[in-house]
Order: structure tokens, then C-alpha cells, then sequence
């Protein structure tokens, strides 16, 4: 298994573009790719046409301890996400 963080703390930088992009091309390629969104505005989240206000398990369940990764995973069209929240503001 092989982990790609994209992390910058300014915004508008393109980590949620290039995120999505890269995802793409990986699963072009045949590998299996899980996206984790840890963005506090949820920007990836949304981008993938998820509405986090709507979810009631996300990445901050599991950083509570209230919830284990797999309990969160999302399958959207075959685009898994642990998806984000605004609550980790």
C-alpha cells in the first residue's frame, strides 16, 4: 500500500483539484484509491457532490473515537471517501 498526502495550509492552492485529478488517474491505472478528507470547509467532500451537513458519520466521528474508519467509508460510483465535516473547524 502506498499513501499520498496533499496538505498545504493556504487555501486556494489547488489540493482539492489535483486530489480529484490524481484519484482519476490511479483508478485508470487499475489501483484501488481511498480519498480522506481532513479539510475542515469539506471542499473534497463537497466536490464530490456529498453534502456533509446531510452525514452523520464522517472523519470527526472517528477522531472523537465514536466511529472506526470503516464505519465511515463512503462508495459513491465506485469513489471511496471518509468524508468531512464542518464540525472539525
Amino acid at each position: 500500500m502506498k499513501i499520498i498526502a496533499i496538505a498545504n495550509q493556504k487555501g486556494g492552492v489547488g489540493k482539492t483539484s489535483s486530489t480529484i485529478d490524481i484519484r482519476g488517474l490511479l483508478t485508470q491505472l487499475g489501483k484501488k484509491v481511498l480519498l480522506i478528507d481532513l479539510d475542515p470547509q469539506a471542499h473534497l467532500t463537497y466536490s464530490l457532490g456529498i453534502m456533509p451537513h446531510e452525514l452523520t458519520r464522517t472523519i470527526c466521528q472517528v477522531l472523537k473515537g465514536e466511529a472506526t474508519l470503516e464505519d465511515v467509508i463512503l462508495d459513491r460510483s465506485g469513489i471511496k471517501l471518509i468524508p468531512s465535516t464542518l464540525d472539525l473547524r
